[in-house]
């Protein structure tokens, strides 16, 4: 497993040089803020046995989300117990351009620090580099909300699969005789010869603030859906394409080739391959509280998105 976590070469460069050293796994938990430029903020969790680093890195004008990614903690040795005694912590987050791959060292008190990976996917010639930052941890404090006790957030009753990027940064361009919604070298939707409908996606993603995209199931995705700052997209926006549904309102059949997920058990609304991934679909809705499935185009549309 360590040699995919550190396939940019991370291995070698990995030095835990800190006094606080080999702190056991729980000292590392908690949230980490900006000390130095090179990350906005970071959060180390273990649910269940399930280590996970979220990420968020420096963008103009908001911190774009990496999203959460499996971590794995590392022992001084082959015969160590990494939960008691953790030298490193890793991960890898695939931003469809460039994987980044974050080695975490030995400063688990108030600092820590972060080494970044970069290895650019997209063939566009750029150098692979690494980039070190120093984060301080942050203080839990416990606000309760006013005439109420403190409300604590749900998990996640389910994997996410996303794509974080820059409303700003977004474009329309044309490659290889397609029409494009990009931010640089990387493309999130075609819409073939029909600029119009990326011009009117680039108009969405903008007035909502959009700055993740993700998937449930891939390359041919049961769901996608598009977040902004992590939690759904809403209002509305003059001349939107939209049909409601009822997130509590979702069942699942099996229609032999494949499984439909229908809303109020007689509204066509999504498909998947298999139950699981059908369930997981409305796990991804009912979390999110989407109200409202929308397009960019019909009958074929170039651009599905969910919204309250």
């Amino acid at each position: 497993m360590i040699k995919h976590a550190l396939a940019a070469g991370a291995a070698a460069l990995v030095a835990i040089t800190s006094a606080q050293a080999g702190m056991p796994l729980n000292a590392w938990l908690g949230t980490y803020e900006k000390n130095t430029d090179g990350l906005h903020s970071l959060s180390i969790t273990n649910s269940g046995g399930s280590l996970e680093i979220s990420v968020k890195g420096e963008c103009t004008p908001n911190p774009c989300d990496w999203g959460a990614a499996p971590a794995v903690a590392y022992a001084d040795s082959a015969g160590g117990d990494a939960s008691s005694n953790t030298e490193a912590i890793t991960a890898v987050y695939d931003q469809g351009f460039a994987t980044k791959t974050i080695v975490l060292d030995g400063r688990a008190g108030e600092t820590l620090r972060a080494h970044i990976y970069t290895r650019f996917t997209d063939n566009s010639g750029r150098s692979d580099y690494v980039n070190h930052v120093s984060l301080k941890k942050k203080a839990l404090i416990a606000r309760p909300l006013p005439g109420g006790p403190i409300i604590a957030q749900p998990l996640k009753p389910f994997k996410e699969d996303c794509i974080s990027f820059n409303p700003d940064a977004v474009s329309v361009a044309q490659k290889n005789g397609r029409w494009k919604l990009v931010q640089g070298s990387m493309w999130m939707l075609d819409a073939g010869p029909n600029k119009s409908e990326m011009d009117r996606a680039k108009t969405i993603v903008q007035h909502y603030g959009m700055n993740k995209q993700c998937f449930i199931g891939r390359p041919d995705a049961s769901l996608e859906y598009w977040l902004t700052d992590s939690a759904a997209p809403s209002g509305g926006l003059y001349g939107e394409d939209c049909v409601n549904i009822n997130p509590n309102g979702l069942s699942v059949k099996n229609s032999g080739s494949h499984y439909t997920i229908v809303s109020n058990g007689n509204h066509y609304a999504f498909t998947a391959p298999s139950e699981e991934e059908a369930q997981t679909v409305i796990k991804a809705i009912q979390f999110y509280g989407f109200t409202k499935s929308c397009f960019v185009g019909r009958p074929d549309p170039s651009m599905r998105y969910l919204r309250k």
